[in-house]
């Protein structure tokens, strides 16, 4: 039971940068789960815990790790993903540098519309999905790779210094671009939350990379080094990956 409430993610999955739990909440999943969520059977058995039957919507454990109908359970949740949108720029989950995915997106895919496809129709799922393949897009082509290549061109230029980062404000509405409204963005259209998608996504984004941009215009063109923060805590901490994650 503990493990299929969304309570369980949300411990973790919330906030400003992930917030998966508010995203669900908005969503009419998290609507169905509000209202009805008292009568599901949270404890059937492994693996026969099903849609329509325990169930009316699903939570995230539903769509991320739970079996139903072809769909095995699992503990990977890098499977069912066929974007990996918590990323700077959106890349298929096996090309994720952190954590690369042993799994074909391809195959991903199909699974979690196989996941959908135990409420929904498959011509509302395709809809679904490419609709959230131009949300990807538009997020990588028209906001990311024009930021990021802004950005490595003020470094490149030594209008910005990177020997540390968020000394320089630039270097934070960068990360925030991404970070924060990037991924409420992307995060939000996954899951259909409108509001997230737009309002704490994309309006958000539009307004973090015009000032962006802006600013880095105004220092090529003056050819002006950005302010370094002189008051900069806490900036000496180690780099290194620890073995325990990531193994010798």
């Amino acid at each position: 039971m503990e493990a299929r409430k969304p309570e369980a993610c949300g411990q973790c999955h919330l906030g400003p940068d992930h917030p998966q739990i508010e995203i669900y909440m908005e969503s009419k999943h998290g609507d169905i789960y509000t209202a009805h969520g008292d009568r599901y059977n949270w404890d059937a058995a492994p693996g026969t815990w099903s849609p329509g039957v325990d169930y009316r919507a699903p939570t995230c454990a539903s769509c991320h790790m739970s079996g139903a109908g072809p769909v095995l359970t699992s503990h990977d949740v890098t499977e069912r993903i066929a974007w990996e949108t918590q990323a700077p720029l959106t890349v298929r989950p096996q090309d994720f540098a952190a954590f690369p995915a042993k799994t074909n997106w391809q195959v991903e895919r199909e699974k979690m519309k196989a996941i959908c496809m135990q409420c929904h129709g498959k011509s509302w799922s395709d809809g679904h999905f490419s609709k959230f393949d131009k949300t990807v897009q538009e997020y990588d082509e028209v906001y990311y790779k024009p930021a990021k290549k802004m950005l490595d061109d003020l470094y490149a230029k030594g209008l910005l210094d990177n020997t540390k980062f968020f000394d320089e404000r630039l270097e934070v509405e960068f990360y925030e671009l991404w970070h924060h409204e990037g991924r409420r963005a992307r995060f939000g259209s996954a899951m259909m939350a409108p509001d997230y998608a737009w309002w704490h996504g994309f309006y958000e984004c539009k307004k973090r990379y015009v000032n962006f941009m802006g600013e880095a215009r105004d220092l090529i063109e003056h050819n002006k080094k950005a302010y370094k923060a002189v008051d900069f805590p806490n900036a000496t901490g180690s780099t290194v990956k620890p073995p325990e994650v990531f193994g010798k």
